[in-house]
């Protein structure tokens, strides 16, 4: 093989090989565990209080905890885990094929607002 044709198969495979971490990056990131699972199952398992299903609250209070740190900003303190749960349970219920992690998302974005010209609904 011809020494030219060699170092662009190199230089080919180098650059295909040096993309692909890239394009895992940018794919958009799916929950697993307890944050994918279906509001309407959510609702089932949760109880009148949202409190029935630990397991599902546990996620949901990490991923709050999680984004709360990750942002290094203030943030309005959470209502604890009874009220967290109740508004979970007012999302899911409102929106039954959305997932966990849309209401723990939507818990936050609403909650992180409260005392700015958005006030909370």
């Amino acid at each position: 093989m011809q020494p030219r044709k060699r170092l662009l198969m190199i230089a080919f495979a180098g650059a295909a090989s040096a993309l692909m971490p890239v394009n895992s990056w940018a794919s958009p990131l799916h929950p697993a565990g307890a944050g994918a699972l279906a509001c309407d199952a959510f609702v089932q398992r949760a109880g009148p209080d949202g409190l029935a299903d630990p397991a599902s609250m546990q996620w949901v209070l990490g991923y709050l905890t999680g984004r709360a740190a990750a942002t290094n900003a203030w943030h309005r303190p959470f209502a604890g885990p009874e009220g967290v749960a109740l508004d979970v349970l007012a999302y899911c219920r409102a929106h039954p094929v959305g997932q966990l992690d849309d209401a723990a998302a939507h818990f936050f974005e609403r909650n992180s607002r409260c005392g700015t010209a958005h006030a909370c609904k």
